[in-house]
């Protein structure tokens, strides 16, 4: 079996105050998800990579955290910047993954394709999703 091939990339909040260095995969893993709990978060769908363990490198003295009950009834943990309130990542206990902000990435151009997820009963009437694809 051949190893994973792992792509360094860098990334901050929109003050700098919280940059980062992040070992995707080649081909991330990518989802746009639109479940409440994003949804009520952000305002609107948020899109996501999926990361691996040890994966995002950071130092976390900018770092705020707030903690929320998800529509499970699990925790998700949501890491922001203590000084712009970015959001930077959240940790999702009911999938035990960490999930970074895509939009936080220096450099957008390795995200090709997303997955949407948690849209049969969440997304907005106006967008237009067949088979998890967003058409646009």
């Amino acid at each position: 079996m051949s190893e994973k091939i792992m792509v360094k990339h860098f990334g901050s909040c929109i003050c700098g105050a919280v940059k980062f260095t992040v070992n995707l995969d080649e081909i991330p893993r990518v989802y746009n998800c639109h479940c409440l709990d994003c949804r009520k978060t952000f305002g609107g769908m948020i899109t996501i990579i999926d990361l691996r363990k040890g994966a995002l490198i950071l130092e976390k003295k900018n770092l705020g955290t707030f903690t929320q009950l998800g529509g499970s009834g699990n925790e998700i943990k949501n890491y922001y910047c203590k000084t712009c309130t970015a959001p930077i990542f959240r940790h999702v206990s009911l999938w035990k993954r960490d999930y970074l902000f895509a939009g936080l990435l220096d450099n957008i151009d390795l995200i090709k394709n997303a997955k949407n997820i948690f849209y049969e009963n969440s997304h907005f009437p106006f967008m237009k999703i067949n088979g998890e694809k967003l058409i646009t």
